[in-house]
């Protein structure tokens, strides 16, 4: 298992093998950069996005995800989404947005309160390149979370900020999946016998107390809400309700996810998993299938069912069915928790950019993230000592 990278270093671009990105990038007369600050304005192009987007094969891509973002932060995060246009057709999308109140910098929309990957997506090569150096001549500070390690947009991205010599910190981090090709009962094999034998203990605690039932709910658009209540609750009844990261009481998280989950009902694609014991919900998760895999985004459970340990049982039975319904692979997303190593030692490396043109207003931010890097390290430290969970974790077994 690849362990984390606590602190953002500095990285030396590693020059693209497969890839040549051209010193300097040209804008033809044909080509434009548009601006997009508003949810009116990006509710214009979704039809746009979603051709544009349907390639990259991940919901956090998605037109929905982004238009759920900037309805539920909209209050702090300003959106400022960069659009290459040639002849009048998009074709890249740099989904930004400002955040802060005095030395404002750009982000990807929402990525640091939902804790998931951000992402561009680009017709070409030309366009990702013409892209990049648009969001450079903004001459802002820039946290890019979460690229694809490697990835074509990571590499053009290093090339630009090296031929520029702007400064960028980067940190790498690791997000576990499962290949859930093939046959349920094979892999099931490479699950120790000795977890294995805990799975079926565990189940029969559970089962001590009432009938063990695991349920797989496609909401639709009309009763999306009441389902989402149920899992709220029981997310509410761990940690995340007494620390107040929870998205009953985190109010706009919980509209993020109201907002997004019903989108995705519209379409078929949202998955509500749940593990009940006598009719009594113990733990949920919250899914949706895109290109052909599960992608959880919610994680939770009744933390006074902690000594049957619901969140495990329920994971399991979820790997199971991507396993039975056939589909490719189940990301688990979120941050890499050493308990979802039971199932997968696979994982996609990932970068986190800060990135500070050589303006002095972006020194200023250098240094303060510097410090809030160092601090964030000893309260992370502390915290563990103290046998407490870190306020931003985002997810529980």
């Amino acid at each position: 298992m690849t362990s984390h990278v606590n602190a953002f270093v500095n990285t030396e671009a590693t020059a693209p093998q497969d890839i040549q990105f051209p010193e300097t990038v040209h804008f033809p007369a044909e080509t434009i950069v548009e601006y997009v600050d508003d949810l009116e304005m990006l509710q214009q192009i979704r039809s746009e996005w979603e051709g544009l987007s349907s390639s990259f094969n991940t919901p956090l891509l998605s037109h929905n995800w982004f238009a759920s973002c900037a309805h539920a932060f909209g209050s702090h995060e300003q959106p400022e989404i960069l659009i290459i246009r040639r002849r009048g057709e998009i074709e890249a999308i740099a989904p930004l947005a400002f955040k802060g109140h005095f030395q404002k910098r750009l982000e990807v929309m929402g990525s640091f309160v939902t804790n998931e990957p951000g992402g561009v997506i680009f017709a070409d090569q030309r366009s990702l390149a013409q892209l990049w150096e648009a969001v450079c001549d903004l001459q802002k500070t820039v946290f890019l979370k979460g690229f694809r390690f490697g990835s074509p947009e990571a590499q053009a991205l290093e090339s630009l900020l090296h031929s520029r010599r702007i400064k960028f910190l980067a940190r790498e981090e690791q997000l576990p999946w499962v290949n859930t090709r093939g046959e349920w009962k094979d892999f099931e094999k490479t699950i120790s016998s000795s977890r294995r034998s805990s799975f079926r203990r565990l189940r029969k605690l559970a089962e001590s107390k009432g009938q063990l039932v695991f349920e797989e709910v496609i909401p639709t658009p009309e009763n999306v809400q009441g389902y989402l209540e149920e899992l709220f609750k029981v997310e509410a009844a761990g940690w995340k309700g007494r620390t107040g990261t929870a998205m009953r009481s985190f109010k706009e998280l919980g509209e993020f996810f109201r907002t997004y989950s019903r989108l995705e009902a519209e379409e078929g694609r949202l998955r509500l998993f749940f593990l009940k014991v006598g009719g009594q919900t113990i733990a949920g998760q919250l899914t949706v299938v895109r290109a052909n895999r599960l992608w959880i985004f919610k994680i939770g459970h009744d933390e006074s069912w902690s000594w049957c340990s619901p969140g495990i049982l329920l994971m399991n039975e979820v790997i199971k069915y991507c396993f039975d319904t056939k589909l490719e692979g189940c990301e688990m997303l979120g941050s890499d928790e050493p308990w979802l190593h039971i199932w997968t030692n696979e994982c996609h490396t990932v970068v986190t950019y800060r990135i500070y043109p050589n303006v002095i207003a972006a020194m200023s931010d250098l240094l303060t993230d510097f410090a809030y890097v160092v601090s964030n390290k000893i309260a992370t430290k502390f915290a563990k000592q103290r046998g407490a969970r870190p306020a931003n974790a985002h997810k529980n077994a």
